[in-house]
């Protein structure tokens, strides 16, 4: 249990570091990847809805605490409903797909990113316009796609190595 929490720690940290520090000094066009969703989608697709849920609030407030300009708690929400949606729908998923957590993260990382500059526009934040909004959600969308079949496998194997308490090593999604 402990162990796990740490591994989840590690990784929530990692990537917000990683996302802050390293990737917008080699972002494409300005456009990075949401590592932190990847970890969100990550631990979704592993633990299903309650672990989904539960990380992407944590990600969601850890981006919320590192982006000053939106009102806080807006990421946690969308994250938090990103993870719950993602583990939700692990059970109609086939566990050996190659393609499915790629479009799943494509998905998550469009809708995520469009309704978080919704949000912001809805809670009036006015700095940009819907077409520069859409733009940025498919850049970001693309770029996180680009990353995710390096990323998620590594981190699969990472959350194979600590099950969730009461989990089976034995058993089969």
């Amino acid at each position: 249990m402990i162990s796990r929490l740490l591994l989840l720690t590690t990784l929530l940290i990692s990537a917000a570091v990683i996302q802050t520090a390293l990737l917008p000094a080699i972002g494409i066009t300005g456009v990075r990847p949401d590592l932190l969703l990847l970890v969100v989608i990550a631990v979704a697709l592993h633990d299903g809805a309650l672990g989904g849920l539960r990380v992407g609030f944590a990600a969601g407030l850890l981006t919320d605490l590192l982006v000053l300009e939106a009102p806080a708690g807006l990421a946690a929400l969308v994250w938090t409903t990103v993870g719950f949606a993602v583990g939700s729908a692990r059970p109609y998923l086939a566990s050996d797909s190659l393609s499915a957590p790629i479009l799943i993260a494509f998905a998550s990382a469009l809708l995520a990113t469009f309704g978080y500059g919704l949000l912001t526009v809805l809670l009036g934040e006015e700095r940009g316009s819907p077409t520069l909004l859409f733009q940025g959600s498919v850049g970001i969308a693309v770029t996180t796609t680009l990353v995710a079949p390096v990323v998620l496998p590594v981190m699969r194997r990472l959350l194979d190595r600590h099950p969730p308490r009461g989990a089976s090593v034995d058993e089969d999604d």
